[in-house]
């Protein structure tokens, strides 16, 4: 049987050279290449399409979420986390059936999340749905704090985007389309779990498929049936439903 391909990515050289030591003599994996950080994976990942990543969360630059989010979870080869993460936040991990190390960990740790990994490909599988629970779940970062910025593909190249560019987020079937002050971008997520993780003081949802940036709004005009027409400081429009109108006003700073 063609062994499984592994990225291995870990801003630590000696945490990557562990790693392929301890694939060394696994028969049933073929190393493909390593990274040092988040956008090298990224690039990485879309040159060498591997089956499985061993990826570290905590890396400066882009985390090992913020890699698994720009990919989405349907485009993401199967994963093993390799985290410092404390007992709380690897309730998240536990909770949806992704496996993880906890470094340090020695080769029988190891080599038993190999061989779920293993059982999980040889399935043709990669769990993405729970890859997805996991990314949405605010637990598996402890104590929630807003989005500050998201990643995005530029070209070739994969770019970390402020939220503070961002004036408005449209839904459009399974993405989002961020309008931005540099053009517009489109990322493989929910605008309902971006909602959930974005700054309430910020951005507020105007429509179904509409969330803008308070910021941006440049002024509100009546339209009918309750609804309006939120102007924006780039001239574009959007439609204010009178679902969501009273919650706008009140964090816009105007009276229902």
């Amino acid at each position: 049987m063609t062994p499984f391909t592994v990225l291995v990515v870990d801003d630590e050289a000696p945490a990557r050279a562990k790693v392929k030591r301890l694939f060394a003599d696994d028969t049933r994996f073929a190393l493909a290449g390593e990274a040092a950080d988040g956008t090298e994976a990224l690039e990485r990942i879309e040159s060498l399409r591997p089956d499985l990543l061993v990826l570290d969360v905590q890396m400066p630059g882009l985390t090992g979420f913020e890699v698994l989010e720009a990919l989405g979870p349907e485009d993401a080869p199967a994963v093993i986390f390799s985290t410092a993460y404390d007992a709380f936040a690897l309730k998240a991990f536990e909770a949806h059936a992704v496996d993880y190390l906890l470094k340090p960990y020695d080769a029988g740790r190891f080599g038993r999340a190999l061989d779920k990994a293993h059982a999980l490909l040889v399935g043709g599988k990669k769990d993405s749905g729970k890859l997805r629970a996991l990314l949405e779940d605010p637990a598996r970062a402890g104590p929630a704090r807003p989005l500050e910025r998201l990643v995005v593909k530029v070209g070739e190249a994969w770019v970390p985007l402020k939220l503070d560019s961002v004036r408005r987020l449209s839904s459009e079937d399974k993405y989002v389309r961020l309008h931005t002050d540099q053009g517009e971008h489109l990322i493989r997520q929910s605008l309902r779990a971006l909602e959930e993780r974005l700054d309430p003081e910020r951005f507020v949802r105007v429509h179904r498929g509409d969330i803008v940036n308070l910021d941006a709004v440049a002024r509100l005009e009546p339209w009918t049936h309750g609804d309006g027409i939120l102007i924006l400081v780039d001239g574009s429009t959007v439609v204010l439903s009178r679902t969501w109108r009273e919650t706008f006003l009140a964090r816009w700073g105007l009276p229902g």
